[in-house]
């Protein structure tokens, strides 16, 4: 039967091969089926509470080198500048402990060269996890391939019915949970922490199957496995009113109040909620959120790292992270890997601005009592040197030219020779840029042509105000007729 959107159906009777020593799971398919179209956001009457004692502390762990190497802009992030990248990572983490983990591959030549690198670091922190694919010869691989030096991985267990009758086919979520087991003990047996990747848990069966899944690996690993909880195609929100499986706080609170469990989440950012999910998450009850450089990774990305612990720091405070190094990181991974736009925030160049009424804003506040004005942080706190704050385009102000040609100078506001935005000269400069953006008008079409698109550079703005006879020293007005 439908209700709205979710769809049960019968399967075939269990297979004799079932072990008896299992839960009771639900063996109807719990399907969400919106046939394309955007899925809506149920909710409930009341909102989900979060933990009063706050939960866990929180980190960041980073799957840069695994998720993050999934992305499609690129076909391979090469293996040198793994390393280097976990070097960067555990510079900005500085002893902290903040940013807990990264995972590797381990399956090629390359990733067991990978693997080595990191090892050999001997870094406390990020401390060197695997990711592995629910099947015991993995753990095997693992355990060859470590020799005992990796002390926890991470093991795919596909949690939506979407994934497990529909991707991988099993005869029903018995069979699933059955399978899944198998490596996690291997991994358990062999010494290594067993950390259970959820995939698709925002699609999954809750209470039918991924609560009773987690009771039972929790119980056969005596309490030491953790579980990720993953939000594989951005389906969820970060509203306490949301239901299951969609609302990420009502999935965490649930997850954690009927297991115990350590949890972590790992979010997509489909629907531009990576970051919200992510600090969702750790208010309702995760210990630790998967992030990726630059938000690298399949479709949209993964959660970002640096938003991550730009607000970790905004709600928990900087125990001593090195914030100035994630610039570092991000032009590093575009330099050597992929670009990390422009427009990102907290690495990106954010901090410019060309509209008149900001820029004013902006060039006051450098003595302002009350501090910036209209930057949320000083950029120099997360690593950016000189940063140009303003750009001079079809919205610039004359306190945004003043300051440019100040800059240009070498002069700061208030020195002998200086100029505000008040000056003849600088109010001629602004005439002259907005004819360059008007254009010519044709009157044959009625329409504008030869509009300038381009900001106007520095140089071209000192011109302009030579040109309205600003005198500046070694500056030799032109003589006419010359």
């Amino acid at each position: 039967m439908h209700r709205s959107g979710v769809y049960y159906c019968g399967v075939k009777p269990l297979p004799p091969w079932e072990r008896t020593d299992m839960p009771t799971f639900n063996e109807e398919r719990v399907y969400y089926n919106f046939h394309g179209d955007l899925p809506p956001v149920p909710l409930e009457s009341t909102p989900v509470e979060p933990p009063a004692d706050g939960g866990d502390r929180k980190y960041v762990t980073d799957t840069t080198l695994r998720d993050g190497a999934q992305d499609s802009r690129f076909a391979l992030f090469p293996a040198a500048a793994r390393a280097r990248y976990f070097d960067l990572l555990h510079q900005l983490d500085n002893g902290t402990g903040v940013i807990w983990g990264v995972e590797t591959f381990i399956y090629q030549k390359r990733d067991a060269w990978v693997l080595d690198q990191l090892l050999a670091r001997g870094y406390d922190f990020p401390r060197v996890t695997t990711w592995t694919r629910a099947a015991p010869k993995d753990i095997e691989l693992l355990a060859q391939v470590s020799q005992g030096r990796v002390k926890e991985t991470g093991m795919l267990a596909s949690a939506s019915d979407h994934h497990i009758f529909d991707k991988i086919r099993f005869s029903s979520k018995t069979e699933a949970a059955q399978r899944y087991l198998e490596p996690i003990i291997t991994a358990y047996q062999n010494g290594i922490t067993p950390r259970v990747h959820l995939e698709d848990c925002t699609r999954a069966d809750i209470h039918g199957w991924v609560i009773p899944f987690m009771q039972l690996v929790l119980e056969k690993t005596n309490g030491t496995a953790k579980f990720r909880v993953c939000d594989t195609i951005g389906w969820g929100s970060p509203d306490p009113y949301a239901a299951l499986p969609w609302g990420i706080p009502r999935l965490i609170a649930t997850l954690r109040r009927e297991t115990g469990a350590e949890l972590e989440f790992h979010g997509h950012n489909d629907f531009g909620l990576a970051t919200a999910n992510g600090l969702a998450a750790w208010r309702y009850g995760c210990a630790k959120v998967n992030t990726t450089v630059g938000g690298l990774g399949e479709r949209t990305g993964n959660t970002s790292l640096e938003q991550m612990v730009a607000n970790y720091v905004r709600c928990y405070g900087n125990p001593g992270l090195k914030l100035d190094l994630l610039t570092e990181i991000a032009s590093f991974i575009t330099r050597e890997v992929s670009e990390i736009s422009d427009r990102a925030p907290i690495v990106g160049d954010v901090f410019s601005t060309q509209a008149g009424i900001h820029q004013a804003g902006v060039n006051r506040q450098a003595d302002a009592p009350g501090g910036l004005i209209y930057l949320p942080y000083e950029p120099a706190r997360v690593g950016r040197g000189h940063v140009e704050l303003n750009l001079i385009g079809a919205m610039s102000g004359t306190d945004g030219i003043a300051s440019v040609i100040n800059q240009a100078l070498g002069l700061q506001p208030g020195e002998p020779g200086s100029v505000t935005g008040s000056d003849r000269a600088v109010k001629e400069v602004y005439d002259a840029i907005q004819r360059a953006y008007d254009g010519r008008y044709d009157p044959n079409t009625g329409k504008y042509l030869d509009e300038r698109r381009e900001f106007f550079a520095p140089d071209e703005v000192l011109r302009l105000a030579h040109e309205a006879g600003l005198q500046t020293p070694g500056h030799v007005p032109a003589v006419a007729g010359q």
